[in-house]
């Protein structure tokens, strides 16, 4: 019974996730989290036929994925703002940033205009927006640790940096400093609040509930 296997795993990212959204109860997440196991029946069928270590992954995934969604929901309704204000950055954003940001450049970055990336809604040339964009980048970029910085500033200091240069640069091969930047670039959106959740719907849903998007 999941309410005895999983105890411990729910009791755990309750606290984490209080910790993270302090204006949330822990014993409200802990109940959102048991919540995904009522409303998942098949989904939890499905998975406990897979080897347990598979199995608590993808659960204790989509219990994470539960958790962020309801906190930032309960963070814009405490403060009140339209759960819709929210950003979730992209890798390509980020990219799109970097090299302005390591070259302390305050321009309106080319490559942003290349993804047609909308800053607020219809106003692609909001200057205040797109400089707050770039702030909060740059602050996750330096809330990195050094060497992951020093990768990302390899990395995007110039235009057009080969993978076997950069493989050079960190004594690795090219395939690892594709790692190093894409773990560098997680990090650098952890440090900003995340992926956007991945909401996951159980494999057998009425169509009415479908209809329903959740």
């Amino acid at each position: 019974m999941y309410l005895d296997d999983y105890e411990t795993m729910v009791a755990a990212l309750a606290v984490e996730y209080h910790r993270k959204y302090p204006i949330t109860e822990q014993s409200d997440i802990k109940q959102v989290l048991w919540l995904w196991f009522v409303s998942h029946p098949q989904k939890y069928k499905e998975w406990s036929e897979l080897e347990q270590k598979d199995k608590d992954k993808l659960i204790a995934r989509s219990l994470r994925n539960a958790a962020i969604k309801y906190c930032e929901k309960e963070k814009a309704r405490k403060i009140g703002y339209e759960i819709l204000d929210l950003y979730y950055y992209n890798p390509s954003v980020i990219e799109a940033f970097l090299p302005s940001i390591i070259a302390e450049s305050y321009e309106i970055p080319v490559a942003i205009k290349d993804l047609n990336y909308k800053f607020s809604k219809g106003e692609s040339n909001d200057t205040n927006n797109w400089l707050v964009l770039r702030s909060d980048i740059a602050t996750a970029y330096y809330r990195l640790s050094d060497a992951k910085q020093n990768v990302l500033r390899i990395k995007y200091s110039a235009e057009n940096v080969e993978w076997s240069d950069l493989a050079d640069e960190l004594s690795t091969t090219a395939d690892g400093a594709r790692m190093k930047v894409k773990r560098a670039i997680s990090s650098l959106i952890r440090n900003i609040g995340g992926q956007r959740p991945y909401i996951e719907e159980d494999t057998l849903v009425e169509a009415d509930d479908d209809e329903s998007g959740e």
